[in-house]
């Protein structure tokens, strides 16, 4: 679930190919060759082009997206080794500093507003939800397409609430529904909205038996949990805990047992 959030799965790369480079020319044209490679998984071209590109030209006209490239790729190198490795950590932090970088560079807004949301995706990763929410809220009104703007709002929503502010979160999430509706950010939000504490989900059951063995096994531990019925299966959760962090702990100690365990919402 965690490494669905990442940016790179938003195609905004796109947006970039409009970017402060002028159109004609080797530069764009090694900057458009590197966003291509991007999309074709072919990291170590895309790596290739930036770096060029930057051993060229380190500052000014089209360095900022050079580093956006950089830290495009170390994103996603992060996402296909999983977030929790140290592959993924190392990644990570290599994408901090390349945006990191570029904001250092002048840019067209768009540009500056993709950087933005870039250090706010490594900062939710790395647990930072206080730098990942202010990150986006300097992005979103440059954000574009629309699709792009109702993830960012959405994922404004997930870190506030992951900081336990309920009624922002909320206000965010609402948000998201009102501007757009039948969207997936939607959808998620609407899962998250209302939400005052966070749970350890265990497991998800068919048989209410099964769920109750689990409930009981869980109090004999000294856990408050319960079960909750949706339409086709029983949920057994832990909880309420009254921050992430509680919830993230939890999750720790319980997942050895119960390899699904998820904190919800």
């Amino acid at each position: 679930m965690r490494n669905a959030i990442f940016v790179a799965g938003l195609g905004l790369s796109a947006m970039m190919l409009g970017g402060c480079v002028p159109d004609n020319g080797p530069a764009k044209a090694q900057l458009n060759a590197g966003y291509a490679a991007l999309d074709r998984k072919d990291y170590e071209g895309a790596m290739t082009d930036a770096e060029a590109f930057l051993q060229h030209t380190p500052n000014g006209e089209g360095s900022a997206e050079a580093y956006y490239l950089e830290g495009r790729v170390h994103e996603q190198r992060a996402a296909e080794s999983g977030t929790d490795t140290e592959a993924a950590k190392s990644n990570l932090a290599a994408a901090r500093i390349a945006y990191t970088n570029g904001l250092a560079q002048p840019s067209a807004p768009k540009v500056q507003a993709l950087l933005h949301a870039g250090l706010a995706n490594i900062a939710y990763h790395l647990d930072d939800y206080g730098t990942a929410v202010r990150e986006w809220q300097v992005s979103y009104a440059a954000v574009e397409p629309a699709e792009a703007k109702a993830w960012v709002l959405y994922r404004i929503g997930l870190c506030q609430q992951r900081l336990g502010w309920f009624p922002q979160a909320d206000r965010s999430f609402q948000m998201v529904r009102a501007q757009y509706p039948d969207s997936e950010p939607a959808n998620r939000a609407a899962q998250h909205e209302g939400a005052t504490g966070f749970y350890v989900q265990v497991g998800a059951f068919k048989d209410f038996m099964n769920a109750n063995r689990t409930v009981s096994s869980l109090k004999v531990q000294g856990l408050t949990a319960e079960v909750v019925a949706l339409p086709t299966e029983e949920v057994v959760r832990v909880g309420p805990l009254p921050t992430f962090a509680d919830a993230r702990a939890m999750q720790i100690r319980l997942i050895a047992k119960y390899p699904g365990a998820e904190v919800v919402p």
